[in-house]
């Protein structure tokens, strides 16, 4: 299969570089060309005929929708991805506008974007991997997240296992359970039977025996395999087979890694059932499971076998069902199903397997006999070789000396930090990688440990081969002889240089984060108060004052959808950035965890600013509005206020309700937004109810609460001289022709707004 063509059409440079470098984890993923504006997106996808094009939403000249419409008129073998700064509500309104295949949350690129281009790709019949079905069901993803957990367990499996009912107190690790199981094996890029066949054949080395039968059931079409509906069934007699495989001997597994080993680059596929080659791969992937003796020799064998890709998900779907198998251990009261009782019951060869496999009892190294599987040598050798192992393949430098200060032993880690190979640096002196300036600090440093002394975690500067100074994390012990005597010393070294780098990088950046939002803050809370004291002085005008009023009222929501826009566009665009790039820190800094924890908790911080910001920008100006209309603005706005102010508001829409005039659904919505704040700040209500009706003659908005009313005297001094928010709601009602009224006693207040229909085209005009 040739690669996967991608174009990416955004209009901050910034961002096309973050996407780059997300697709450039993907050796199946070709960036073909870059666009800046919509134009240049339509040129260069006829030009270069990508599979995929990720198209930003505002850009120049012509923005994304237009463009996606033309290029899926035009171009229909391309694919086009809105990629959106605005949430999953705004994000699916312009995708299906404009006839995409899909979007992108650009807060979650970094996570979400391979896989919402595996499952666009997929629809259509587009493998991912060389020679392999793409993972069953991404397309129902979707429509999972509408039903049940319950309901969502049994679409896949096609029952609902007793290992999901576990633990009804706690739905929330149900849910996450079956989260890992749809990530690590549903969604796990390789055939649905040959990763049901594994699970059998790993399972059989639990002592607890409900994954073995439950996993048998699934293949032999009991449920559905791997999650995959269309999953071939085993027959009874293929189940056994695998079933009594014999624990690999020496030379079998010397065999089958020669078997690997001859394998010139990665498999273009998984094996097929009952052939040698996946023989090969399930045993030495049971040593790997098991962590024998044999595992490192088999751990490197497997890795020739897989890209890098594709060996990350074989590894995981091995976490998973290491979970799996400790999540039915530790719950004993799991039963078998009623169809897996019937299996075993008709077909006596299957329950001889599962019930009585000596193999279950070889559930850890400690359990296998080394008598019985000469494979594994005696413990205390099998100890020394695995603490070997562990110290020259550990990426921090270890290093041994004697009391006198000479080097004893110099790992790989040592080597790479320091510059030295094992045979310049054994038998000298350790102030080799010492300045000169903190010679004095090793001469206290041996002094304590003489004494016995371990030497806490400490920083400090250390020298490499070629002159350069090195910030380094040391940890020191004293190592002692059979009796007790003090004879030398161990030293753990780990560079930090790169930490503390990005320690500053990311200061920095947070401070920059820090005033940008000041900033922005500023500029909103500024320009909004002086629209609001501009306000304020024409509602003190006269009744000719009222058209003027009413252009500042259209100037102001122009102003909010304007600066809206530029906290999208501008701001919102830097934290996409951002994340990508923290996103990008946190894979590289996977191996030093104190690192990778700074770059999850910056990660945090960006997540919470993003949300900050576009809440900010979608109070300013809603995009469902213009995208959706009236009532999904509504509706998008009530949730939101429920949240905050924790009013339980009940909407209630008339029938054949439908779209009215932009300024039109505008004005409604102010007024509703309006009569809800005053809610919140003043009723002391719980409860609100929202009426929205449509008649042949006009329009009506009810905001209803339930709160202590507003007093006669402070109602008639309202309707005389109304504030701001009233004399707003009033003006923006009366420019089509509609009324206000204001309802209030003891039992709470109604604001009613009325609007004529008739005056729509001349309102639309005026706007």
């Amino acid at each position: 299969m040739s690669a996967i063509r991608i174009l990416i059409a955004d209009d901050h440079e910034a961002v096309r570089l973050g996407l780059r470098s997300i697709l450039a984890a993907r050796s199946d993923y070709v960036v073909c060309g870059e666009a800046a504006d919509g134009f240049e997106a339509i040129e260069k996808a006829k030009s270069l005929r990508p599979n995929v094009i990720l198209m930003d939403v505002s850009m120049p000249r012509l923005d994304g929708v237009a463009a996606a419409k033309i290029i899926g008129r035009d171009l229909p073998h391309s694919q086009v991805i809105i990629v959106s700064q605005n949430d999953a509500a705004v994000s699916s309104a312009q995708a299906a506008k404009a006839h995409a295949a899909g979007f992108v949350f650009k807060a979650d690129v970094y996570r979400d974007l391979p896989l919402t281009i595996d499952r666009v790709l997929a629809d259509r019949g587009h493998a991912i991997q060389k020679g392999e079905a793409v993972a069953p069901a991404l397309d129902a993803e979707i429509g999972e997240q509408q039903g049940s957990l319950g309901d969502q367990i049994r679409s896949r499996f096609g029952l609902l296992p007793n290992f999901f009912q576990l633990g009804p107190e706690n739905p929330e690790i149900r849910a996450n359970l079956f989260a890992f199981a749809k990530f690590a094996y549903f969604d796990c890029p390789m055939p649905s039977v040959f990763k049901e066949r594994l699970f059998v054949h790993l399972s059989r080395f639990c002592a607890a025996r409900y994954c073995v039968a439950r996993h048998i059931g699934f293949l032999a079409g009991l449920g559905h395999a791997s999650g995959d509906l269309q999953a071939p069934i085993q027959t009874v007699e293929e189940i056994v087979e695998l079933l009594e495989r014999p624990f690999p001997s020496v030379e079998r597994l010397s065999k089958f890694v020669a078997l690997i080993d001859a394998a010139s680059e990665p498999l273009s596929s998984m094996p097929e059932p009952g052939t040698e080659m996946e023989e090969a791969i399930f045993a030495l992937a049971t040593h790997v499971f098991l962590q024998t003796a044999d595992a490192v020799v088999c751990l490197k064998a497997l890795t020739k076998i897989f890209d890098a890709r594709g060996w990350q998900f074989f590894v995981l779907f091995l976490a998973f069902i290491r979970t799996a198998h400790y999540w039915t251990k530790i719950h004993p009261e799991l039963i078998f199903e009623d169809d897996i009782r019937h299996l075993l019951e008709k077909h006596e060869d299957l329950a001889r397997c599962i019930l009585d496999d000596p193999v279950s009892k070889i559930d850890s190294l400690s359990q296998i006999s080394p008598a019985k599987f000469p494979l594994v040598p005696q413990p205390v050798d099998s100890l020394t070789s695995l603490l070997a192992a562990i110290v020259e393949s550990s990426e921090d430098a270890i290093i041994s000396k004697t009391l006198d200060g000479v080097i004893t032993s110099w790992n790989r880690g040592a080597e790479r930090i320091f510059g030295y190979t094992a045979a310049e640096a054994i038998g000298q002196r350790i102030k080799l990688i010492i300045p000169r300036d903190r010679w004095d600090e090793e001469d206290r440093i041996l002094d304590r440990l003489r004494r016995g002394e371990a030497i806490g975690h400490f920083e400090t500067i250390r020298l490499h081969k070629s002159g350069e100074l090195l910030d380094i994390s040391l940890t020191i012990s004293p190592v002692r002889d059979s009796t007790g005597k003090v004879v030398g010393a161990s030293k753990v070294a780990r560079d930090v240089g790169e930490r503390k780098q990005l320690d500053r990088v990311l200061r920095d950046s947070e401070e920059r984060l820090r005033t940008l939002t000041t900033s922005l803050e500023s500029q909103v809370r500024a320009r909004t108060q002086e629209l609001e004291r501009q306000n304020v002085e024409i509602l003190d005008q006269s009744e000719q004052l009222r058209e003027l009023s009413n252009r500042l009222m259209q100037s102001q929501d122009h102003e909010r959808r304007r600066i809206a826009r530029e906290l999208h566009d501008s701001a919102g665009q830097i934290i996409a950035v951002l994340s990508m790039a923290l996103n990008d820190i946190s894979q590289r800094a996977k191996a030093d965890p104190a690192l990778a924890k700074v770059a999850e908790n910056s990660q945090e911080l960006v997540q919470q600013l993003n949300d900050e910001i576009r809440t900010m920008s979608y109070l300013l100006h809603p995009p469902l509005l213009d995208e959706n209309g009236l009532l999904d603005a509504i509706r998008w706005y009530i949730q939101g206020a429920t949240e905050r102010s924790g009013i339980s508001i009940h909407l209630i829409i008339g029938e054949d309700f439908g779209r009215l005039p932009r300024e039109m659904e505008l004005a409604l919505f102010r007024v509703m937004q309006e009569a809800l704040t005053n809610i919140h700040r003043h009723s002391t209500s719980k409860t609100a109810t929202i009426r929205l009706l449509r008649t042949a003659d006009g329009v009506s908005l009810d905001v209803e609460d339930e709160g202590k009313g507003i007093a006669p005297e402070k109602l008639k001094q309202i309707q005389a001289r109304p504030g701001v928010g009233i004399a707003g709601m009033q003006e923006r009602v009366r420019h089509f022709g509609g009324v206000i009224r204001i309802d209030s006693n003891e039992s709470g207040t109604k604001i009613s707004a009325s609007l004529p229909l008739q005056r729509e085209a001349n309102a639309a005009s005026e706007a």
